[in-house]
This record gives structure tokens, C-alpha cells and sequence, in this order.
């Protein structure tokens, strides 16, 4: 629900919030990534604390509003050299997100850019276990991903927009 709100009211803001959540960005990596980020079918981001570079493979995904690939590079090829892909401010990302949130009923409490990186945190150590996690986000060291386990199920499912229940779950690329 929520990237159905966002991509009702403006591609860009739907295409932010998605990779966010897909790659697990922080927000200043989210605001800061120019178009030569793209390349191959990958997303390669620096991460700012010393941390890995993060290299991620684009999304494909059956369900549309969860498909970042083919929208994503069309988008970065429309940007300018030496510009931001997604040229906002870190404030105005958290503007949209609480907008959003607001409109399909999550609470305020989980309306930040945060909630969507322990969403994909959660989802990937179930997916493929804390150390694979932890490089996936680019935490220095395994104590800080646990931060991502405080998250419960149900916040899980209300970030998302949908029941958290087994059969509900789409196929994560990692």
C-alpha cells in the first residue's frame, strides 16, 4: 500500500522509496547517488563510515510495484551528470515517507526511511543469515544489525502494507 500511494502520486517518490527499502539505504546514501551508480544491472553505492561499498543487483520482481529495474535505469538515464538520481533532500525524504505512510494508515511511529531498512534487514537475515545481512547494509560489525531484530513482525507486515503472513511473503533477491 504504501508504494501504491507514492507511485499514485509521483514515479519518482515511488522509485525512492523502493530502492530504499530494497538496498537497504541509508538516507544519505539514498539522496547523495548520481547515475553512474547504475550500471550492468547493478546499484553500486560507497557507503560513507568506511563500511563496504555496497554492490546490489537490481530488482525484478513479478509484482509491479516491487520491480525497480527496468524504472530505475530509465529514471538515473534522465538525470543529470554530477546530479543526485533522485536530487532532494534528506528532509523532504523523510517528508514523503511520513506523507505516504500517513495515507495508507501506517503509524507515525514507523514513518521513517529506518523502518523500511530493518524491514529488508529482517527479511534478509531470513532470508540468508545475520553475517549476510549485516554486508548487505553495510554495518561495520554484527552488534549493530540487531537494531534491525527489534522490529516485530507485525511492524514488518504495516511497513510493507500487507499481512506478514508465510504465503503473503514475496520472493526477496537476496
Amino acid at each position: 500500500m504504501l508504494m501504491a500511494a507514492a507511485k499514485a502520486h509521483r514515479e519518482r517518490d515511488w522509485l525512492l522509496l523502493l530502492v530504499c527499502f530494497w538496498h537497504g539505504l541509508r538516507v544519505s546514501e539514498l539522496v547523495t547517488f548520481e547515475k553512474d551508480a547504475i550500471a550492468d544491472g547493478y546499484l553500486t553505492i560507497p557507503r560513507p563510515d568506511g563500511s563496504e561499498r555496497a554492490r546490489h543487483m537490481l530488482v525484478e520482481h513479478p509484482e509491479p510495484l516491487l520491480d525497480e529495474k527496468d524504472a530505475l535505469i530509465e529514471f538515473a538515464e534522465q538525470a543529470a551528470c554530477d546530479v543526485p538520481v533522485f536530487n532532494v533532500c534528506r528532509r523532504r525524504v523523510d517528508q514523503l515517507m511520513k506523507r505516504y505512510c500517513a495515507q495508507v494508515g501506517i503509524p507515525g511511529h514507523l514513518a521513517h526511511t529506518q523502518t523500511l531498512r530493518h524491514t529488508v534487514a529482517r527479511l534478509s537475515i531470513e532470508s540468508g543469515g545475520i553475517e549476510h545481512a549485516r554486508r548487505w547494509l553495510g554495518y561495520k560489525s554484527r552488534t549493530s544489525i540487531y537494531e534491525c531484530l527489534k522490529a516485530t513482525q507485525e511492524e514488518t507486515g504495516e511497513t510493507l502494507g500487507r499481512e506478514s503472513e508465510k504465503d503473503a511473503t514475496p520472493a526477496f533477491p537476496f
